[in-house]
C-alpha cells in the first residue's frame, strides 16, 4: 500500500498547505505532512487538532505517515528565527503551547494513533512519535531529540514522555535517580538512534513497537497495527511523576561542569544543560511530591522560552539554517 497510489483516485478528507488527512480504508485515516522537510509549523499543529476532532465522527483509527524523504526534520526553525528577529515572543509562546496541546490531544484521543516514521524523525518529529499509542517504524529510521544542538530543549512534551518511559522501564536500575540521569544523557547529548532497532535501546521505540524492513509495506503494516488496536481501545492513563528535585539537578550540573572544564562542552552547553536538568529533576520539588503531566509541560515551557530569548541560542539557530551545521558557541 502506497499513499501515492491512493491519492491518484481520492480527495483529502481535510487539507491545508502543510498537511492532509486521507481515508486509507477499513475505518483508518492517514495524516500526511507535506511541508518542506516535513518541518512542523502552526498549520500542521492545527491539522492535528482538526484531525482529532474529525476522526471519531467518521473513522476508528489514525496512522501518521508520509512518503517524503524524512518523516519530519522537527520544528520549523526558520519561522522561529523570523519571529525572534521581530521580537514576536508571544508568537513563539503560542507555538510552544499549540504544540503541547496538539500532542496531548493525540495522546488522549478516543481512538488508537499509530506513528509510521521513515528517514529522519528529529526534535518535534520525534516528540510526536513519543505521544503515539504505538509505532510501526521503517528499519532505516533515524530518531532523536536534538534540540540542545540549537540551544533549546524539547518543549512539546518530549522530556516528560522520555522520563515516563525510563521510569516505567522494567530493566532500569532501581531508585528515582537512574531514569532521570539516563534521560539527561540522551537528550543533552542530542542522541540520534541510527536505526529503528537502535531506537529501542533509547526507548524512542518501546519493546513492542514494530519494525518494517520494506518501506513499501510500511503503511500497510501500520494500518494493520491500527486495526488490531481498535476493539476495546482505551486512551492511556495520565502518568504522575515523583522526581528528586535539587538532588538530581546538582548531580547533572556537576557532570556538565566537568565536561566544560575538560573542554568537551562549551559554557553555553552548560546553560542549556542547566535548563534541561531543571525540567528532568522536576524543578522545585522533592521525591515526596507528585507532579502531573501539566506540571511537567509547564516546566518545559518556561525553560524553552527562557532559552529561546538568549542571543547564543539564536546564533545557533541562525548558523544551522545558513550552513546546515551546528555552531559550537
Amino acid at each position: 500500500m502506497l499513499l501515492a497510489d491512493l491519492k491518484r483516485h481520492a480527495e483529502p478528507l481535510l487539507s491545508n498547505d502543510a498537511a492532509s488527512l486521507w481515508d486509507i480504508g477499513d475505518g483508518v485515516a492517514c495524516l500526511e505532512f507535506h511541508s518542506k522537510m516535513n518541518a512542523l509549523d502552526p498549520q500542521i499543529l492545527e491539522m492535528i487538532e482538526e484531525t482529532v476532532a474529525f476522526i471519531p465522527q467518521h473513522h476508528k483509527a489514525l496512522v501518521i505517515y508520509n512518503e517524503g524523504s524524512n518523516f519530519s526534520a522537527g520544528a520549523n526553525l526558520g519561522l522561529l528565527m523570523f519571529a525572534a528577529k521581530l521580537g514576536g515572543w508571544d508568537e513563539v509562546d503560542n507555538i510552544v503551547r499549540a504544540g503541547q496541546r496538539a500532542y496531548q490531544d493525540l495522546k488522549y484521543a478516543p481512538f488508537p494513533v499509530i506513528g509510521a516514521p521513515s528517514g529522519m524523525a528529529l526534535g518535534g518529529g520525534c516528540e510526536i512519535l513519543l505521544h503515539c499509542d504505538a509505532l510501526q517504524a521503517h528499519a532505516e529510521t533515524y530518531v532523536g531529540l536534538v534540540e540542545t544542538g540549537v540551544g533549546l530543549i524539547p518543549g512539546w512534551g518530549g522530556c516528560k514522555e522520555m522520563l515516563h518511559r525510563w521510569t516505567q522501564f522494567p530493566k532500569r536500575p532501581g531508585g528515582f535517580l537512574p531514569p532521570v540521569l539516563k534521560c539527561f544523557e540522551i537528550i543533552s547529548m542530542a542522541t540520534v538512534a541510527k536505526s529503528a532497532q537502535a531506537a529501542r535501546d533509547y526507548l524512542f521505540l518501546r519493546p513492542d513497537d514494530g519494525i518494517t524492513m520494506n518501506r513499501d509495506r510500511l503503511l500497510a503494516d501500520a494500518k494493520a497495527r491500527a486495526l488490531a488496536m481498535i476493539d476495546g481501545y482505551q486512551p492511556p492513563e495520565p502518568p504522575v511523576f515523583h522526581l528528586p528535585g535539587a538532588t538530581a539537578r546538582i548531580a547533572m550540573e556537576m557532570a556538565v561542569n566537568d565536561f566544560v572544564t575538560q573542554g568537551k562542552a562549551t559554557p553555553y552547553d552548560a546553560v542549556v544543560a542547566h535548563a534541561l536538568a531543571t525540567v528532568l529533576s522536576g524543578g522545585e520539588t522533592d521525591i515526596t511530591e507528585t507532579l502531573s503531566e501539566t506540571d511537567m509541560l509547564a516546566l518545559e515551557h518556561v525553560q524553552f522560552m527562557q532559552l529561546v530569548r538568549n542571543p547564543e541560542t539564536l546564533a545557533r539557530v541562525s548558523h544551522l539554517l545558513e550552513t546546515g551545521k551546528p555552531l559550537r558557541n
